[in-house]
């Protein structure tokens, strides 16, 4: 199996941003550059996050750092990021280096189902559009066990508006089955989270969003394409295909806080 990251990584970069998350816009109206974009939109979840000075964050999918960054100078946190891929940590700690931060921001090669973090380790969770890439209730149940309690996550998340939890994927893909806005409470109470908000966002990320991503160049496309070979093409597709067999694709902000029990294995 191709490795999904190290080929999509670098074409995210090269026709989107170093974010590799949706762009907020305030609506279409809105001429933002997608840097401004997806900027503002780490902005509104790391205002959610609400962390104080020296409390220690997961990033959870990390991508190549810049979102834990921004958080880092923002609140004056500790940030721990990680990420399966290893071309996207190596990126991530040396931007680290080179934005002068590595004291306080780290990136390490981990599996967010499995994480190799003990109880109640981080007093803050943020995860950016990375939790659609796992086992959702695995992974939750892992953020219940290493918050504190009182301890908060803030996630963004796809979720199927229209037709829920009936999109399933090959056994290749990368994205999960996508769940209903309304199954996310329950979700989130079976690992040890108490929901705080739950935010439709979709009119001012996904929208959007898609609309600048398939505008494009016809050069910036077949420069994608000419990345990949038929069957790296092929397995890209079939692993976005939670995604694209979406009827109505939604993004919803996700805050809840760790219970006293938490989720522990």
């Amino acid at each position: 199996m191709i490795d999904y990251y190290d080929i999509v990584g670098p074409v995210m970069q090269k026709l989107w941003d170093d974010n590799f998350h949706f762009g907020y816009w305030d609506g279409p109206d809105d001429t933002s550059t997608v840097a401004v974009a997806t900027d503002r939109f780490t902005d509104l979840v790391v205002d959610r996050l609400a962390a104080a000075p020296g409390d220690r964050v997961l990033d959870l999918g990390c991508g190549i750092g810049k979102p834990a960054l921004r958080l880092a100078r923002a609140a004056e946190v500790e940030v721990v990021g990680i990420t399966i891929s290893r071309d996207q940590v190596e990126q991530a700690n040396d931007r680290a280096r080179r934005e002068g931060l590595a004291g306080r921001v780290s990136f390490q090669v981990a599996d967010g189902t499995a994480m190799p973090f003990p109880d109640d380790s981080f007093d803050a969770v943020l995860a950016f559009e990375s939790i659609l890439h796992m086992d959702r209730g695995r992974a939750l149940r892992e953020v219940g066990r290493v918050l504190r309690p009182g301890g908060r996550l803030v996630a963004t998340d796809l979720v199927e508006r229209a037709a829920p939890d009936q999109v399933t994927p090959p056994a290749n893909a990368t994205f999960t089955p996508l769940p209903s806005l309304a199954r996310y409470p329950d979700l989130l109470a079976e690992s040890g989270l108490e929901p705080v908000e739950l935010l439709d966002l979709t009119a001012n990320t996904v929208h959007l969003s898609l609309a600048r991503m398939m505008s494009a160049s016809a050069e910036d496309q077949a420069a994608f394409a000419a990345t990949m070979d038929p069957a790296q093409q092929q397995a890209v597709a079939a692993a976005n295909m939670p995604l694209t067999a979406a009827v109505d694709l939604g993004c919803v902000l996700v805050v809840a806080t760790a219970t006293a029990s938490g989720a522990r294995s």
